[in-house]
């Protein structure tokens, strides 16, 4: 795990192989955020973090809900073909979500195709903050919730999952 002052010295190559996975496929944001690096170098991590979602937030639309779109389905075909990242692996498992029953998994997988034909990208939460009730809980309510709303709060759930994916690849 690097430090600061080494990712400071890094080139924008090396820079968008660190950083280009804490996004979920999606390196265009770390090569983008590389040219917001203060001249003087990234001062925390939180300033790392804040150019990478600065970028986010100045992507065009079509851009976030390719974003969001990269995103795999909480329990669904990437999980059970084993085709995961190594982070999404892990973030599904902290919370319990290879462990589910048939049926939780049966009910996950209605509820995302729902969330999917409403909003037209998969339902996103931060799994590693939260608990598999909790994930029901919240992927039950937030179909009741506007598609305005909804891309909202999945590209705040990505910038969670960004910083702290962030967290385990930046020593500070």
């Amino acid at each position: 795990m690097p430090a600061l002052n080494e990712i400071n010295r890094l080139e924008a190559t090396q820079f968008s192989q660190l950083f280009g996975a804490v996004y979920e496929h999606s390196p265009w944001i770390a090569e983008r955020a590389f040219a917001l690096k203060p001249a003087s170098g990234f001062a925390s991590r939180a300033q790392v973090h804040a150019a990478l979602a600065a970028v986010v937030q100045s992507a065009s639309d079509s851009e976030k809900v390719a974003l969001l779109n990269v995103h795999p389905e909480l329990a669904g075909k990437e999980a059970s073909a084993g085709t995961l990242t190594t982070a999404s692996t892990s973030e599904q498992a902290s919370a319990g979500l290879t462990s589910m029953t048939a049926a939780d998994v049966e009910q996950l997988r209605e509820l995302n195709a729902a969330y999917r034909e409403k909003f037209g990208f998969p339902f996103i939460i931060a799994v590693r903050n939260n608990t598999q009730t909790a994930i029901f809980g919240a992927i039950k309510s937030r179909l009741f919730n506007t598609r305005a709303m909804e891309l909202n709060n999945a590209l705040m759930q990505v910038g969670e999952i960004a910083r702290l994916r962030l967290m385990d690849v930046v020593n500070e």
